[in-house]
């Protein structure tokens, strides 16, 4: 089916002896959420979710596609359920509270009753319409085009709620709203950055896409400056450096393998032939970031090593996530880097739009953390490896 020519003849004005859509609403002591993943991550977001919940609640999947899901939160009997934000979510790209279900969209009609429905919702801020990033997803494009361009302009710049369409299919859409900021900064958290023809490689967008994900505007401007120094683990053929490069700081590339040769040319590049694993600086440097392909385990009892001996002040990495039990992966490395808040540290984590079987995991310092102030006189150290739990000594 054309969608794009089926969007352009429907006609809202001959409506009236159409059948109307089924509309489906949450009930009482119920939330309804709809959070959009990568395709096949559907699992390990209703396992986060579910986990969020504990026990003052249930999960139920009211719809499961690839790279949509939509839940329903029932709060058990004298326990206040409240969804979980964006942001403690890993796996989730974007959410909404959904307010209805269309299913049996007329599809000589389909803006007529989504209309209606938004106007239930009130003066909005914005309205964005979108599909999951998938397959199925891909052949609605030409009906999200067509939607957005007719309902876009019910955004009212004084109203304080975001409307978001998503379209399950050509006859079913989710309609709910999300608070401003309370989402993706890129709608459907898919940011489509350009890559760099002077990059030696694709894994360069990972990076540019967590600091402009994983860290504020004000992180940024404190964060990435001109002149600082930092350390790339795994840096063949030079993606990552090229960010740091181009972001006029000093590079330590550590990596056996060939380096791209435009990179060593800039002057501020220092390409050290040694073990990942085993390479510490003579000084402490600001940026650790690290793309190794090794287990999360290892990578994180890594970073521990660097952070707790006071080697860098803040850092990006990616942790290869495992075939099965990819949310328990996360939870174990979660809980030992968590023992870095007693530094000043925050820790953010998302599989953002460039990551595969992976994600992406930032620890920042607070304006508070120095340089070379990075070790507290005490702190607990989780080994990521075993769970289990010391005390060490500054």
């Amino acid at each position: 089916m054309n969608t794009d020519a089926a969007a352009k003849r429907e006609n809202p004005a001959d409506a009236g002896s159409r059948a109307s859509p089924n509309a489906r609403k949450p009930g009482s002591g119920s939330i309804w959420i709809a959070w959009l993943c990568r395709a096949g991550f559907e699992d390990d977001l209703i396992e986060e979710v579910s986990a969020w919940i504990q026990d003052r609640g249930s999960v139920t999947a009211l719809l499961r596609e690839p790279g949509m899901l939509l839940l329903e939160l029932t709060s058990r009997p004298g326990a206040h359920l409240a969804a979980p934000a964006y942001a403690d979510l890993v796996f989730a790209r974007d959410q909404m509270q959904v307010a209805v279900q269309l299913s049996d969209l007329d599809t000589r009609d389909r803006f007529g009753p989504i209309e209606k429905q938004l106007d239930a919702l009130g003066p909005l801020i914005s309205v964005t319409v979108l599909a999951a990033d998938s397959d199925a997803g891909k052949p609605l494009a030409p009906l999200v085009r067509a939607l957005q361009a007719r309902v876009g302009a019910r955004a009212n710049p004084s109203a304080r709620t975001a409307a978001y369409v998503w379209l399950v299919s050509g006859t079913q859409a989710l309609i709910g709203t999300q608070l401003p900021g309370a989402g993706a900064i890129y709608p459907g958290g898919i940011a489509r950055l350009r890559f760099p023809r002077e990059a030696p490689s694709r894994s360069t967008l990972k990076l540019d896409e967590a600091f402009c994900v994983l860290l504020t505007q004000a992180e940024r401007d404190r964060l990435l400056k001109a002149g600082m120094r930092a350390v790339d683990l795994g840096a063949a053929p030079g993606g990552w450096t090229y960010q740091l490069v181009r972001r006029h700081m000093r590079v330590f590339a550590v990596d056996n393998g060939r380096m791209d040769a435009q990179l060593l040319q800039s002057g501020l590049v220092d390409h050290l032939r040694e073990d990942g694993f085993r390479y510490l600086p003579a000084r402490p440097v600001d940026w650790l970031v690290c793309d190794m392909v090794e287990k999360p385990a290892k990578v994180v009892d890594l970073v521990l090593k660097w952070f707790k001996g006071g080697h860098c002040r803040a850092a990006v990495f990616n942790l290869k996530l495992p075939m099965k039990k990819r949310f328990e992966a996360w939870a174990k490395a979660r809980a030992a880097l968590e023992s870095l808040a007693a530094c000043g540290h925050m820790l953010r984590a998302r599989q953002l739009y460039h990551d595969r079987e992976e994600i992406t995991v930032a620890l920042i310092p607070s304006a508070s953390v120095k340089p070379g102030r990075t070790k507290p006189p005490q702190m607990k150290v989780v080994n990521a490896a075993n769970g289990r739990v010391g005390r060490q000594r500054s």
